[in-house]
Parts: C-alpha cells; structure tokens; sequence
C-alpha cells in the first residue's frame, strides 16, 4: 500500500494543488515559521515554530527540525531552490479542510510534520 493509500483508508482527502507562496517567517517573533500556501480553500500548510531566536543574540535553537522541514518540502515538491516553490505542483491531503500534509504530484514521497523525524509517533 502506498502513502497515499494510507491516507485515503484513514479517512483523508487528497487534492491536486499548485503551491502558491512559500515563506519562512519571523512574524511571530522570537519564533521561525514554516509555511506554504495552496489554494485549497486559502489553507496554509506549516505554521509550526522551528526554531526561537534570542533578542539582542542572534542564537537560534531548535533549528534542526526547521532545516530538515525546509529540505523535506523542497524534495517534496521536486524543487531544489526554496524560490522554485511557488508554482509547484503538489497533492495537499487534508481532513476536515485543514492540510495535514503534502505529498509529491507523482512519486510516493509524503511530508507530515506529525512524523518522524518530526514527531515521536508515527501513525496519522
């Protein structure tokens, strides 16, 4: 059974999407963002924190989840420069109108930040 197999046993949705914008933000500071935007009802796919980053220090912690994060998605998407996200194509596999992950438009290469190495469980 394929990832996305998976998924659609377990009760999710798979779309077609074009990822359109791609960010890495402080906006929430002292926190660094991850997020991709797809049209699937406006929803953003990310908004986790990665890393905090200590005021007056530029010291950043927790970088490593946010870096392996940002090199999934590119290797998701098929894209090997951040910039080449927007216009990607991907599949978003949502429930309940909200993405849980992206998956590559052919290949069986699946990116969900609620497993490993992100996570410590593995189940969906």
């Amino acid at each position: 059974m394929t990832p996305i197999e998976m998924y659609i046993q377990n009760g999710y949705e798979v779309m077609n999407a074009i990822i359109e914008n791609a960010d890495i933000t402080t906006e929430e500071y002292p926190t660094v963002n991850i997020q991709l935007k797809l049209p699937c009802g406006g929803v953003v796919f990310g908004g986790y924190s990665f890393a905090h980053i200590t005021k007056g220090d530029f010291k950043i912690e927790g970088w490593e989840k946010g870096m392996t994060a940002i090199f999934r998605i590119m290797e998701v998407a098929g894209v090997d420069h951040w910039n080449k996200l927007k216009g990607s194509p991907v599949r978003a596999i949502l429930k309940d109108q909200r993405i849980y992950a992206i998956a590559h438009f052919l290949e069986d290469k699946v990116m969900d930040y609620r497993l490993a190495p992100f996570q410590e469980k593995t189940s969906l």
